[in-house]
């Protein structure tokens, strides 16, 4: 039986544990939170021990899917202390590299084998206001090419069976 299957279809009583890492290479540690237990968890992945603190967290999977156009808007309750700093970080020292996000979720029966994992998201915009940090992460853009050429039936006349 799968993990996720194990979850949903398993005798015991499980919960959903989110989680969620941002790092940056500037930063001397990254920030890892969950949503969903009070005292903190510490979970197992990439064969080490990580422990995630909680924090007031909403976190917005929209349409994910088995694409490749994943994206996620989270809200962290920091009351506008810790993210922001560690945006001005990153802006002080004129870097370009973007914040990463990791979303994982576990089942509160095994915290070593996550059933979700999306990685490699890039924060693309955050808001700060008096409550917390709102931000969205999606996915690098990588084949955003153009030539600038429309694609109409004068310039391309074989397209007329398409209009």
């Amino acid at each position: 039986m799968s993990e996720l299957e194990n979850f949903l279809f398993g005798v015991d009583n499980a919960y959903l544990i989110e989680c969620i890492e941002i790092t940056h290479s500037l930063w001397s540690k990254p920030l890892r939170y969950v949503t969903n237990v009070s005292e903190g968890v510490t979970v197992i992945h990439d064969g080490q021990a990580a422990h995630y603190e909680y924090a007031v967290l909403k976190i917005d999977r929209g349409q994910v899917s088995d694409d490749l156009d994943q994206k996620l808007t989270i809200t962290v309750g920091d009351l506008g202390k810790v993210i922001p700093n560690l945006i001005d970080q990153i802006i002080g020292a004129d870097s370009q590299e973007r914040p990463q996000v990791t979303y994982r979720a576990y089942s509160s029966l095994d915290l070593e084998n996550s059933i979700l994992q999306i990685d490699h998201l890039e924060i693309t915009s955050q808001n700060n206001d008096y409550q917390g940090t709102t931000f969205e992460a999606e996915a690098e853009q990588l084949n955003e090419v153009g030539t600038g050429i429309l694609f109409t039936k004068e310039n391309f006349p074989t397209l007329v069976g398409f209009y």
